[in-house]
């Protein structure tokens, strides 16, 4: 079991990027999310109905591929998707792909992608209606890596339990083929993520790319639990302000902001060989828990330390699902989120680590 370190809010005077947001007196909650009631609510794209792992093979001149490092890159190379399907039928589909992300685009053999798709060749299957997908793979070749991957996939489960506002993501066992190079192919787990805009209109909203918000401005239910469950994963990789793996939601039935958290890799519950923290956060570990809210109403933080714990068989419940996480690993994950909980057990330590910014 990974050491554990119980770190608070900051004391540092840490770059405004580093510095997830502002303590400040926390506006009154005012009105949740509220669907509307007078038209059919737009489902989730067809590839996110399902938890089932889908079977596909994904087939490129990788080594060009995975040669593009440069996080600004704007090429794409030609590829092709082969999925089987819900009644067991094989589709081909020619897609293309473009590199993403910062951290792992230096450090990884297989790096995140970008797959891009012709929608009019999309109609009928799974990818029907997508336009483009983020597919997260693992990092190297080691078993860890490929555990780590179920345990970042869960982890959208477990956002997705305690709030609608949040990603859906969907596994797949992925055959990587490279025609010129034979020994390259390869069988692991990924998973796709679900679209931000797609995700935003379930939810009759859309997307701000607005940088500069803070904790006090979010909604607040929203705002307290989000943090909460960056607590609960211990992660400290994001910045609301700068827009860093977050992203804020607006609907057309409240004035409200809406923040929601995404891209996990670097929380203490992967606890990824890659990851380290920001010096400057006083943390060693990504396993030393690092509380980098803000200020919340008491009531509404014991209101949603109720939630956490209402869901908690269900939260473990999306790690004891994943067939391919081994026993071992499983323990792991399970030992690290016991020591959340016991916090949640203890009012004093609820009251020192959620309630410490309201100090300053």
């Amino acid at each position: 079991m990974p050491t554990l370190m119980r770190c608070f809010v900051l004391s540092l005077a840490l770059p405004a990027a580093l510095v997830a947001q502002k303590p400040g007196k926390p506006p009154k909650p005012i009105d949740s999310l509220k669907l509307k009631s007078d038209t059919t609510p737009h489902q989730a794209a067809k590839l996110f109905r399902s938890k089932e792992p889908v079977e596909m093979s994904l087939q490129a001149d990788f080594k060009t591929v995975f040669k593009d490092r440069d996080s600004m890159s704007t090429k794409r190379y030609p590829a092709v998707l082969k999925f089987v399907g819900e009644k067991g039928d094989t589709t081909s589909l020619d897609v293309q792909l473009s590199t993403r992300g910062h951290f792992r685009l230096r450090t990884c053999e297989f790096l995140p992608l970008k797959v891009h798709f012709d929608k009019e060749k999309t109609k009928g299957t799974l990818f029907g209606g997508e336009s483009s997908l983020k597919l997260t793979p693992h990092c190297m070749r080691g078993d860890r890596h490929t555990q780590n991957i179920y345990v970042e996939y869960a982890i959208y489960g477990m956002y997705n339990l305690l709030t609608p506002i949040s990603l859906k993501a969907r596994l797949a066992n992925i055959t990587w083929i490279d025609p010129n190079n034979p020994k390259f192919a390869i069988t692991r787990p990924a998973f796709w993520t679900q679209d931000e805009s797609d995700m935003a209109k379930t939810l009759r909203g859309k997307i701000l790319m607005q940088q500069g918000g803070h904790s006090e401005e979010m909604e607040p239910k929203q705002m307290t639990l989000t943090e909460m469950f960056q607590y609960m994963i211990g992660n400290t990789d994001f910045s609301l302000s700068y827009l860093h793996n977050y992203r804020i939601i607006q609907t057309d039935t409240s004035t409200n902001w809406y923040p929601m958290a995404y891209d996990f890799d670097w929380s203490g519950l992967v606890d990824a060989p890659y990851a380290n923290p920001d010096y400057r956060l006083g943390i060693k570990r990504t396993t030393d828990r690092l509380y980098r809210g803000g200020c919340h109403d008491p009531a509404v933080l014991d209101a949603e330390v109720g939630v956490f714990k209402a869901k908690k068989d269900s939260i473990y419940g999306t790690l004891r699902e994943i067939k391919g996480l081994t026993p071992a690993r499983l323990k792991e994950a399970e030992e690290f989120l016991d020591e959340f909980y016991k916090d949640l057990n203890d009012p004093g330590t609820v009251k020192h680590v959620f309630n410490q910014p309201c100090n300053h």
